[in-house]
């Protein structure tokens, strides 16, 4: 008994030493989307804003993170460590390939990594969930999101995670809650290029004209946004927008 605890407990102090003793802010963002090179019908593109910016937050005693919720920040709590290294190429093709003739790896993803890596299960018994992560290289992580797409994680001061508009500019009630909370300023900013990525389509195709509808969808959103009070109101009608408006962006943006 005395020897599972001692295993339990350095498990722990192993994880929280693994990901704070190179980053003081335990903080870390989303910088990047890899899809797979594969023929299948894509769901995500390339570097896509709307998993862009997710926030993955650890302090002493919980991990918040909305990386792994469309929308909702979900809190782990009293959570349990297992950490072992992989071949991540071996998981790829087990866990991801869609047919036996499929092969899968990290290449496919165009992800430059040395094999074997770390992986790191995050037991969440509050929630009944397991998080898992792979480590990249010192400070980046990688998370499996989709069949065809895999976040990096990127640690982060955060003061430095920042909305789309000037926060020294901020008038409305909205915006400044929106400025005081990273989460709320990482929704803001995949807002914004989700938005600009179907204007650039718009534009590409000479099309420019029939934008309207969803310039105007943006309007009455922000109308709604600003009637919120609360970080809550703010969360829930920007997540909701965000997917809502992802569906009219084009898989292939032109740049």
């Amino acid at each position: 008994m005395f020897r599972y605890f001692y295993l339990l407990t350095f498990l722990f102090l192993s994880f929280v030493s693994f990901l704070t003793k190179a980053d003081h802010t335990k903080t870390w963002i989303v910088s990047k989307v890899y899809i797979s090179d594969t023929i299948h019908t894509k769901k995500v593109t390339s570097d896509d804003p709307m998993y862009l910016y997710r926030i993955f937050e650890l302090d002493g005693h919980s991990i918040k993170t909305n990386v792994f919720s469309d929308s909702n920040i979900e809190t782990c709590l009293n959570y349990k460590i297992k950490k072992f290294k992989i071949n991540f190429d071996d998981l790829l093709n087990n866990n991801m390939a869609r047919n036996k003739d499929e092969i899968l790896t990290a290449k496919s993803f165009d992800i430059e990594i040395e094999q074997p890596i770390n992986q790191i299960d995050i037991y969440c018994p509050n929630i009944n969930e397991t998080w898992t992560l792979f480590e990249k290289k010192k400070n980046e992580y990688l998370i499996i999101n989709t069949y065809d797409s895999i976040l990096e994680l990127k640690s982060i001061e955060k003061e430095n995670v920042k909305p789309s508009f000037s926060c020294h500019n901020a008038k409305k009630l909205s915006e400044k809650l929106i400025c005081q909370n990273m989460y709320l300023s990482g929704l803001d900013k995949s807002i914004h290029d989700i938005y600009f990525n179907i204007r650039k389509d718009y534009v590409y195709n000479d099309s420019l004209q029939d934008f309207g509808e969803i310039n105007n969808k943006q309007k009455e959103f922000i109308k709604k946004r600003d009637l919120c009070t609360d970080e809550k109101c703010l969360i829930d009608i920007m997540s909701e927008y965000t997917i809502e408006l992802h569906n009219d962006m084009p898989l292939i943006t032109p740049y």
